[in-house]
């Protein structure tokens, strides 16, 4: 059993804050990652996908929009309580929606590892 308490925000690769998490690192995790991110105002994650396991988004407060697909050409708004799954290999970015408040959720997904593969051309038609 290993207690993660709240630790110093660092950027992860794709350009959203990181806080605690469970993963192999940090608890010798086998089969599960969880971790709270925060999106400063205004800001969006580079384009990216997680290659090999499936996501959990739950929405604590303030409220992203997330893009996805190829070329990012869908989009969706998560509020505060919404639940969101992201299945393997789905390029998407994460883009706040406020300027003054940061949002911040807890995802949690079937691999120890922060599995991110940035995709910088997704954006380009």
């Amino acid at each position: 059993m290993r207690l993660v308490k709240p630790g110093p925000d660092r950027e992860v690769p794709r350009g959203i804050v990181g806080g605690a998490e469970i993963s192999q690192a940090t608890a010798g995790a086998h089969n599960i990652y969880m971790g709270r991110f925060r999106v400063p105002p205004g800001a969006t994650s580079r384009p990216h996908y997680h290659d090999g396991c499936e996501s959990a988004l739950y929405m604590l407060s303030g409220g992203v929009r997330i893009r996805w697909g190829d070329h990012l050409e869908q989009q969706l708004e998560v509020e505060p309580g919404d639940m969101l799954y992201v299945p393997p290999r789905v390029t998407h970015v994460v883009e706040n929606v406020s300027d003054t408040e940061p949002a911040e959720y807890v995802v949690a997904r079937d691999s120890p590892h922060e599995d991110a593969v940035v995709v910088p051309w997704a954006g380009e038609r």
